[in-house]
């Protein structure tokens, strides 16, 4: 029997390990694979009742299988090569797969599914905008690890609005333009899984709701989500303002110069990492450093400003990040938050203490944004890597390949792999050659005696 290929054992855990929130409790839950009608289900479920579900066609005859989660660690590679069960008794089994060039095999040992391995029926699912990966992504960002007086640890789909929502209390992210199957606002856990690598190629999304969980669908994989009823959320939206006196719009070739040199201004070692942002015309971003006092100012000589001359403290990783996902309309505010427009998201922020302001000095460092570069352009959002760290893993078996360092070790284990596979044919091929040389070079002998040869040599 054909369970999955490597790459499936692969991806299914490392989308699992990141549907999981805070500190897994508890023994790592089993995965289930059930053959029913030509399809096979992979499914499994974080201890707060998220479940993560792989469907692909097969021909296997029906049947429920109860495998530990270790086994998927065992198997999973980079390949499409198969991933086969032998049983040897009910609740005995050997997989085998091939690791290179050799066959691997593992023991197993299956548990007896019971009603609490059943996979639930999922609801109609309706087609939705591709984005809406990404808009959970980086909401998902924006939302606090813990609650407080409020469920911030969620993120919200505003069934009416058609927006996705996300904040810790101190930034709010919301994302617009969303056409939703229901009316109501759902909270859902905020995870870091909808910005991972096997979901990018997904173009396909749908979204459906049952009573007690919002249910996302991504190509072949499938999220069901346990939706929070009793708790509150705050009204994101009512904190903007309404109108901003002070507007700065910024240039895209801005944006990417700006970007490279941020995070080197001074000050970059401060807890908060204050910029100060100038919308005096033209827009300028200032950072002192607070051993030497030097200014660092950068002009943005593209970005012009309408209304009066404003100026706020903000942390700079939060400009960058509003900066980043195309947020380039700037709405400035006295007293209230600031504001970052873009094509399909708006960042709020909080200002920082205006003690943090720098102002303009006569003998601080200039540059200016003057220096277009077509080497480097902005990163779009389907393909930005997930900042969110993963949580602790209490000892699940951490997967290997999905984004961040993760990621990265993942493609140099791969790029190994592939080197060793051309390494090995490379060789066979080299002892084939002495082995054709060896040959030649006997013929040639035995033409020599004969008297044959003409002179020529292998």
């Amino acid at each position: 029997m054909i369970l999955l290929t490597r790459v499936e054992a692969r991806d299914f855990q490392a989308l699992f390990h990141r549907c999981v929130t805070g500190r897994p409790r508890g023994p790592a839950p089993p995965v289930l694979i059930r053959f029913q009608r030509g399809t096979r289900t992979l499914a499994c479920s974080t201890s707060d009742g998220v479940t993560l579900l792989h469907t692909s066609t097969t021909a296997e005859p029906d049947e429920l299988l109860v495998l530990p989660s270790s086994v998927f660690a065992e198997v999973e590679g980079s390949t499409d090569e198969a991933v086969e069960l032998h049983r040897q008794s009910k609740l005995r089994a050997v997989v085998r797969w091939h690791g290179g060039s050799n066959t691997r095999t593992q023991p197993v040992e299956l548990i007896l599914p019971g009603k609490q391995h059943e996979i639930p029926a999922h609801p109609e699912l309706l087609p939705v905008s591709a984005k809406l990966l990404a808009a959970l992504h980086e909401c998902g960002r924006s939302a606090a690890r813990e609650n407080g007086r409020f469920a911030l640890s969620r993120v919200q789909l505003q069934g009416k609005t058609g927006r996705v929502v996300g904040t810790d209390g101190k930034i709010a992210l919301l994302a617009t333009g969303f056409k939703f199957p229901f009316r109501d606002d759902v909270l859902v856990p905020a995870l870091p899984v909808f910005g991972s690598k096997p979901l990018a190629r997904a173009d396909d999304v749908r979204l459906g709701r049952t009573a007690t969980h919002l249910v996302i669908a991504a190509g072949p994989w499938m999220f069901s989500l346990p939706v929070e009823t009793k708790a509150k959320y705050p009204d994101v939206a009512s904190v903007i303002p309404s109108h901003a006196p002070t507007t700065a719009g910024i240039d895209a070739t801005d944006a990417v110069e700006l970007l490279k040199v941020l995070t080197a201004l001074p000050g970059a070692d401060d807890e908060n990492r204050p910029v100060t942002l100038d919308a005096s015309g033209t827009v300028k971003v200032r950072a002192r450093d607070p051993a030497t006092c030097e200014v660092k100012e950068v002009t943005l000589i593209r970005s012009p400003t309408a209304g009066p001359p404003m100026q706020l403290a903000l942390d700079r990783r939060l400009l960058a990040r509003g900066l980043s996902l195309g947020c380039h309309t700037l709405k400035l505010t006295p007293d209230k938050p600031f504001v970052a427009e873009g094509e399909g998201f708006t960042l709020v922020v909080a200002p920082l203490d205006p003690a943090l302001i720098v102002e303009s000095t006569t003998n601080a460092r200039t540059i200016s944004t003057d220096a277009p570069t077509t080497t480097h352009q902005p990163i779009p959002i389907s393909q930005q890597r997930n900042e969110m760290p993963p949580p602790e893993t209490n000892g699940h078996t951490p997967p290997r390949g999905d984004p961040d360092p993760l990621f990265a070790a993942e493609e140099l284990r791969d790029s190994l792999a592939d080197a060793t596979a051309k390494a090995s044919r490379l060789v066979a091929a080299l002892k084939a050659g002495r082995r054709e040389k060896k040959v030649l070079a006997s013929v040639f002998a035995n033409l020599k005696q004969l008297g044959l040869n003409s002179g020529g040599s292998p």
